[in-house]
């Protein structure tokens, strides 16, 4: 009996260390398999992940500190885990955050070139753009075949209107696979740097032909049809772009524009108001609106639609000169003077803000600073006649014939087809 006892114990001791064994392949396996899933995702292609934005690096977070607890604790996977969670911070727009896990990424992975092209592409989110082309370049030496790293390569190029070398590291990525929209997207902002419209009218297409739900294809070809005067085919684009997109300010701003230059002024109002809703920090949508109302007249609503465009952000100077003008319109001319000088601060040379400076101040009666104001604008803009018929005018009111004379000839040597000036000489000369 003991020996049955004895040898039912070994049995057993045999078959738990076994199971011990097995147990402990399967935990290995499983970690194993888990990194290298995380791997997978972290390296995904462009065809699955059109850019750093599109990696699931969530997904990679989750399966590798899954491999952590079946005991894959090694140097590589803490590095991998630091660079999930930079990607997944920097998806989220933490880019403190992510710096501080890059770091950590960096201290275990110095040499990975995914590494360094994250930080390249938080250092660009940041503003650091020294930082981010050094990082990228270091990325590059140590992988140049590395797409997000050409990509990004492209994007920083795009930024510095570069269209060459944005075109030159897209084609690069297109021969690898040419049947990626966002890629053909971008190419067609290149070409249009180079001013090769025909050709970024070519890669729009062709990037709405692969991926037709992709809202920023529509929105660059219908903006192109629109800047070329081709409003109707500009606003099928758009038509397709808010399809695409209905939350996309971009796309309803465009159908605006196109609407409004087709006469359909009540829907482009319609449109802008969307567009200004959904993005409620841009001031540009507010702008096109201004310009519809003032377009039709509707000088006091313009006015007030400059103002809140002008609250949502006050460093554009052409905003300034927009408010300028309308107070213009409704006889406002010290507010008027208030704006054109705001647009002066913003852009000390701008000859358009000289020429309604001078013009508000001839109406307010400050006739040697109208005069400074409009001999300014005149020198900066050589070929604008008007700051030259303002001054004529203003010279004719004060009596100053000969100085009158002077300017209507200088404003017809610009604009000869000017009858204006042709008629206000010929009075002064008969």
């Amino acid at each position: 009996m003991r020996r049955r006892v004895l040898i039912v114990s070994f049995a057993f001791a045999f078959l738990s260390g076994a199971l011990a064994l097995g147990w402990s392949g399967f935990r290995d396996v499983s970690a194993t398999d888990l990194v290298e899933q995380a791997q997978a995702r972290l390296d995904a292609p462009l065809s699955e992940a059109p850019g750093l934005d599109r990696i699931q690096a969530s997904t990679a977070v989750s399966l590798l500190e899954r491999a952590q607890e079946l005991g894959e604790d090694t140097d590589e996977v803490r590095g991998l885990l630091a660079y999930a969670r930079a990607l997944e911070d920097y998806q989220r727009g933490d880019l403190v955050l992510a710096e501080g896990e890059l770091a950590t990424a960096m201290h275990t992975l110095p040499d990975r070139a995914s590494v360094l092209v994250l930080a390249a592409a938080v250092a660009r989110g940041r503003s650091q753009d020294e930082a981010a082309r050094r990082q990228l370049a270091q990325g590059l030496s140590r992988d140049p075949d590395h797409v997000h790293g050409r990509l990004l390569a492209a994007d920083m190029a795009l930024d510095d209107d570069d269209g060459a070398t944005a075109l030159d590291h897209l084609d690069a990525l297109i021969a690898l696979d040419d049947e990626i929209a966002p890629l053909h997207n971008r190419r067609g902002l290149a070409l249009e740097l180079l001013s090769r419209e025909e050709a970024a009218t070519e890669a729009y297409e062709t990037a709405v032909g692969l991926d037709e739900r992709s809202a920023d294809p529509w929105v660059n070809l219908g903006r192109l049809h629109r800047r070329q005067g081709r409003h109707a085919a500009a606003l099928e684009c758009f038509e397709s772009a808010v399809r695409a997109g209905r939350a996309r300010s971009d796309a309803h701003l465009g159908r605006g524009l196109a609407r409004a230059a087709q006469g359909d002024v009540d829907r482009a109002r319609a449109d802008f108001e969307r567009a200004a809703e959904l993005a409620p920090n841009d001031a540009e949508p507010l702008l096109a609106l201004g310009d519809l109302l003032r377009d039709t007249r509707r000088y006091d609503e313009a006015v007030e639609t400059y103002r809140r465009a002008i609250a949502r952000e006050d460093a554009d100077a052409a905003s300034w000169l927009k408010l300028g003008n309308a107070l213009a319109l409704v006889e406002e001319y010290a507010d008027a003077a208030q704006a054109f000088r705001g647009a002066l601060h913003r852009a000390p040379e701008l000859a358009a803000a000289f020429n309604g400076l001078g013009a508000s101040l001839m109406h307010l009666g400050q006739t040697d600073a109208a005069i400074t104001a409009l001999d300014r604008a005149a020198e900066l803009d050589s070929a604008d006649p008007n700051p030259l018929m303002n001054l004529a005018l203003l010279h004719e009111r004060t009596g100053d014939r000969d100085a009158a004379r002077e300017a209507w000839t200088r404003a017809l040597d610009r604009a000869p087809q000017s009858t204006i000036a042709r008629q206000r000489l010929a009075r002064l000369e008969g």
